[in-house]
């Protein structure tokens, strides 16, 4: 079943949602999938869609949302910030433990890129009973200040993201959050996995996130696969790494 959902954030704006619910039960494991920079919740070329629809089919509930300023949910891409960001996964795990198609006590954090970063820099506050992390972005910190400074310093405060503006804003904001230790605390099980020819997310940051999970995460890297996982095997590996870590969740 898939159904097309809205929710009020904290500060008023509605984001709008896909859930998918498998056929048969109730109360399933929710995985709440977070997108990444300039993208939404169907993902690159469809790939969330594709995932929760083959989660469903396995029992496993999906909630994937538009965040503020992104999509079809209100606001602006140049009004987006990260801590934006993190509340609106707040509010949406807070919202998806109250419907009757959740188990409240099994909700999934995941997440793609800068979906990622965000979702490791959300699990301590949020602390849910799992997390994935797919390729997360965490390179986007490094020199975020520097960048927005040297732009400010030529007058410039907003930049143009193929038709998106993007205001300095946002990386003043962001360089609150240095990555990895924003991330420290959270102990429940992480699945973190990279394609070997991402050429975005090294295996570098991904060692980095594997050593603050005390011996609690699985990295698994696809062979050939880019930092959108932009294959008919990428997709079926990932598909499979997926299944294989929820599965013993249930």
């Amino acid at each position: 079943m898939t159904k097309q959902v809205e929710i009020t954030n904290r500060d008023g704006h509605i984001l709008r949602g896909i859930v998918n619910i498998p056929e048969d039960g109730t109360r399933f494991p929710a995985i709440v999938n977070v997108h990444g920079f300039t993208g939404n919740k169907s993902g690159y070329k469809s790939i969330y869609t594709h995932t929760a629809r083959f989660l469903a089919e396995h029992g496993f509930a999906s909630v994937r949302f538009d965040l503020y300023g992104n999509g079809e949910s209100d606001g602006e891409f140049e009004d987006m910030t990260f801590t934006g960001i993190l509340h609106d996964i707040e509010d949406i795990i807070n919202w998806t433990k109250t419907q009757d198609f959740a188990n409240p006590d099994k909700i999934i954090l995941s997440g793609q890129s800068m979906g990622g970063y965000a979702a490791a820099t959300a699990a301590p506050i949020v602390n849910p009973y799992a997390l994935m992390l797919m390729c997360p972005g965490a390179g986007m910190w490094f020199g975020c200040k520097d960048r927005a400074e040297a732009m400010e310093a030529q007058g410039i405060t907003k930049a143009d993201i193929e038709g998106l503006t993007f205001p300095t804003s946002f990386n003043h904001d962001l360089f609150n959050y240095e990555p990895f230790s924003s991330a420290e605390g959270y102990n429940g099980p992480v699945l973190l996995i990279r394609g070997t020819a991402d050429d975005l997310v090294d295996d570098a940051t991904c060692h980095r996130y594997e050593s603050l999970y005390n011996g609690k995460c699985n990295y698994k890297t696809i062979e050939g696969a880019n930092h959108n996982f932009a294959s008919a095997f990428a997709r079926a590996e990932l598909d499979k790494l997926m299944l294989e870590f929820l599965t013993p969740l249930k």
